[in-house]
């Protein structure tokens, strides 16, 4: 692969793709640069102004802050499309999958917000701090029935799927540690302080933003815990939440479990159980810190080999923010806000509409944030493409953003990346236009693409700016309809 073949690997698989002026700026950093900004992100600054609160106040001064999950939903599609740590992102959405929690039963947008950001803070830190903060957040504790768990009625739901689903996997623990796990949780609990609050929906927020008071808070009560000796995975002493969970996340199980699931996401759909070992090594070697991890699994020859390039299938998200993204989406949703925007001001309603119908076609091909399935999280890779979530994907025609002067800022940017060139015919058109959208479409599919261009009148009729927006969404429809361009 050439240097510029390699950086959209990088991209594609950890994070959302690039533009092309993206991709000729990350070019000329280097591939060891760009590897380090994006898997070590916090050396780049973010510069990303916007509060999930700004998604909460409404249009009319007669209504009341709206808190639903949907509104910090179309926040998370936000910092997606203009995030400068892409990877940052993409590792929350995995994590927040691998730490299922849905919305549907914790029906609360604050706990969820929370939830989300305790992913992000430690997206690619200790796994130990990860497992800590994700088991501790209020939604994942309301999520498995955990809001109280008293000695003599311990909660076994969270004892078990701490062990089954979040660290060491089915097969490497018995119903007994089961029980013994949710003996030494006894105590836990969470507060629920935002809605024990006096005052309207206005009055608590301003006041939560104003002291930046959580909307709900873990809450360890020691009277209630069983201080008993209990034996866990065979070894006895008087066990405490704490303590568990730091001897699961350094455990060997974990570290194969994790490492098989960051395998098969970023590298290869099936990977060889050598490989999964070696990151597992790299994971125990580091003490569980995610980021070496990482570095280990891009300083790889198996994410490198051509046979995995271009061979798993993207998420909805990857799918939908990839677009937006090459759209520059993001930035332009930035451009609506006013220079003194606060968390106190209502994000234009522009903005909320584009982010609110990303989520939507996200939800439609199978992946709605804050909602995954089951405690098992969504299914990656092949289970994304099925007949009816490509239909829904067909339905997607990029984010159609107009500009004041009512010319299409999609079809614009795409049609003047393929004209910088002097097109020859319509298969160079399209060649042009599969590479704006980063797809690698065989002849065979380009000559397609082009006999469609032709009944148009081939590329003459790009003379006519008018038909621009036309011409753009009828062939990314049609692009759509390749499955090169649903592999990342």
């Amino acid at each position: 692969m050439t240097l510029r073949e390699k950086i959209s690997h990088l991209h594609r698989r950890l994070g959302f793709g690039l533009s092309h002026e993206d991709l000729d700026a990350q070019e000329k950093l280097g591939l060891n640069r760009v590897i380090e900004n994006l898997i070590d992100w916090e050396k780049v600054d973010e510069e990303f102004p916007v509060s999930p609160y700004e998604f909460c106040w409404r249009m009319s001064s007669k209504e009341e802050a709206d808190l639903g999950a949907y509104r910090f939903r179309a926040w998370w599609i936000m910092r997606m499309l203009a995030t400068k740590r892409p990877m940052q992102e993409k590792m929350t959405l995995f994590w927040h999958s691998h730490f299922a929690v849905s919305d549907s039963k914790v029906e609360d947008g604050p706990m969820m917000l929370d939830y989300v950001n305790g992913l992000r803070a430690h997206a690619n830190g200790s796994f130990a701090d990860l497992l800590q903060t994700a088991s501790q957040s209020p939604a994942m504790m309301r999520y498995l029935d955990m809001n109280r768990s008293e000695r003599g009625n311990p909660n076994e739901n969270f004892g078990r799927e701490v062990m089954e689903l979040l660290t060491l996997g089915i097969g490497n623990y018995t119903e007994d540690d089961v029980k013994e796990v949710s003996r030494a949780l006894t105590g836990w609990g969470y507060v629920h302080t935002y809605y024990e609050q006096p005052g309207n929906a206005d009055d608590k927020l301003k006041l939560s933003i104003k002291y930046s008071r959580p909307f709900s808070a873990f809450a360890e009560m020691p009277a209630l815990h069983d201080p008993s000796e209990k034996t866990i995975l065979g070894k006895k002493r008087t066990w405490n939440g704490e303590e568990v969970l730091q001897m699961l996340a350094q455990h060997p199980a974990t570290s194969r479990f994790i490492a098989g699931k960051l395998a098969k996401t970023f590298v290869t759909q099936k990977p060889e159980p050598d490989y999964v070992e070696k990151l597992a090594g790299a994971f125990r070697k580091s003490k569980g810190d995610i980021k070496a991890v990482l570095f280990a699994m891009v300083d790889s020859k198996e994410f490198w080999d051509e046979k995995n390039v271009r061979s798993i299938p993207s998420s909805p998200a990857d799918y939908v923010i990839g677009v937006g993204r090459k759209q520059t989406v993001g930035q332009y949703l930035l451009g609506l806000r006013a220079k003194d925007a606060t968390p106190l001001t209502q994000i234009p309603q522009p903005a909320l509409d584009q982010c609110g119908y990303a989520a939507y076609r996200m939800d439609r091909a199978g992946l709605l944030l804050m909602n995954p399935p089951n405690v098992a999280g969504w299914e990656w890779g092949d289970a994304w493409i099925t007949p009816a979530a490509m239909a829904e994907r067909m339905q997607f025609l990029g984010h159609g953003i107009e500009q004041k002067e009512r010319s299409d800022l999609a079809s614009e940017r795409a049609i003047l990346f393929a004209s910088r060139v002097k097109l020859t015919d319509s298969a160079h058109f399209v060649s042009r236009f599969a590479e704006f959208y980063d797809v690698e479409l065989p002849k065979e599919k380009v000559m397609i693409l082009a006999a469609i261009l032709d009944k148009f009148g081939g590329v003459k009729v790009l003379e006519n700016r008018g038909t621009w927006g036309g011409v753009h969404y009828t062939m990314l429809r049609n692009l759509a309809a390749a499955p090169e361009m649903h592999l990342c």
